[in-house]
């Protein structure tokens, strides 16, 4: 290894300042004020959970040259997307508020987030066959209660992500009715009109759930189950006929055309200062916490504007700038130093936005677009940048 390499910010293994849960709580012997805590802990989780993968999923999509296969991991998205929704709008309903972007909730990569025993790791990588069965490990079923216990996690107790969602459920279970019998509601009807939903144009999926009582919040986990790990114990595919994640991932692994650029692992922008594309790797970082923000404030802000955030943001970002942005750094060789002859990628990495987070974006994007006077994907990224919505305009409460 070069010293380059030894002192590269891509080697350092990534970890996050947030205290996750050790185990789960028993919540009856709880008062109701720690369990409700842990609940929220356990939920601002689910979260993260979906917002580590999700880069995961998006690096290798985008890597891939068939475009069949890119779009059957982008279908993953989707419900990833939609699940970190639904998991964010059942902490909302409790009254809790979901934390999305910062270095305390935004993972590093590498890292073996949920899973100490190094078979599981989360890795920014090309959608090659050994990248495709790793996430067919992250969302394998939960094993039967008869089979063998699965190695340990770091979430003490939950060998998986379907049992831990599972343990969440019992979890939401137990505080509602501990909260029925104390006569004080657990679930806040003033929190409905700041949960993702399709009535007010906040969300473009029939699934996400606007949580008012228990049956809807588990109608929501069970959401998250079903299409993530499928059936427990089995893997078998869900009854709406569209595959599992693992389903999917498991039959990509054995039959997909996996043809990737050369991308390299774990990108970080300050250690490719020399390239031509490293503004675009800073501006890809800027863009993609944008949308992290913007999907913050839509847990607080009730106001006319909510449909706009999904369409002038959240969906413009993620279609019109992230998804250009990262084909066209895939088909970027890299120039210089131990990864020479490689490609680069969209790095998916926290940027410490000032006070005006709008405003830097778009002095980042005309940079960008300075440097790059024809390439054409590349000036139309600029102008839906243009038409994002200044978060700060807006009259957010938590």
């Amino acid at each position: 290894m070069t010293d380059s390499e030894a002192t590269s910010a891509s080697d350092k293994q990534g970890e996050l300042n947030y205290k996750f849960p050790e185990k789960p709580p028993n919540w009856h012997d709880q008062s109701l004020e720690e369990a409700l805590k842990a609940l929220k802990d356990h939920l601002q989780t689910a979260v993260m959970l979906e917002l580590c993968t999700i880069p995961l999923y998006l690096y290798a999509a985008y890597s891939l040259k068939n475009q069949f296969s890119r779009y059957q991991i982008l279908h993953i998205v989707r419900q990833e997307m939609l699940h970190l929704g639904l998991a964010g709008n059942i902490l909302c309903s409790i009254g809790g508020t979901p934390q999305l972007y910062g270095t305390d909730y935004m993972p590093e990569y590498p890292s073996d987030l949920f899973y100490s025993n190094g078979k599981v790791t989360f890795e920014l990588a090309p959608g090659n066959k050994e990248t495709v069965a790793t996430f067919a490990a992250i969302e394998r079923p939960a094993p039967p209660p008869s089979s063998t216990k699965a190695p340990r996690s770091l979430l003490q107790g939950y060998s998986n992500i379907g049992q831990f969602y599972t343990g969440l459920c019992t979890g939401l279970k137990t505080l509602d009715e501990r909260y029925q019998e104390a006569k004080r509601p657990l679930f806040l009807p003033d929190t409905v009109s700041k949960q993702l939903q399709t009535d007010d144009g906040s969300w473009y999926d029939n699934d996400m759930t606007v949580i008012t009582d228990f049956n809807t919040a588990q109608k929501a986990l069970e959401i998250i189950i079903e299409q993530g790990e499928g059936n427990p114990g089995e893997g078998r595919d869900p009854p709406s006929g569209i595959g599992s994640h693992y389903s999917i991932f498991t039959k990509l692994h054995e039959k997909g055309d996996l043809d990737t650029y050369d991308v390299v692992n774990n990108i970080v922008a300050e250690d490719y200062t020399e390239e031509t594309f490293y503004d675009v790797l800073k501006m890809s970082d800027a863009a993609y916490c944008y949308l992290l923000q913007t999907i913050e404030v839509l847990w607080k802000y009730a106001g006319p504007l909510r449909g706009r955030l999904v369409t002038n943001n959240i969906t413009n970002l993620m279609l019109n700038v992230i998804k250009p942005l990262a084909l066209f750094l895939a088909q970027q060789k890299i120039t210089k130093g131990p990864n020479k002859g490689k490609h680069a990628a969209f790095p998916f990495r926290f940027y410490p936005f000032g006070s005006q987070p709008f405003a830097e974006l778009k002095r980042m994007t005309d940079r960008v677009m300075t440097l790059y006077p024809t390439e054409g994907k590349l000036q139309a990224v600029g102008k839906y940048v243009r038409e994002l919505i200044d978060l700060d305009q807006l009259n957010v409460t938590a």
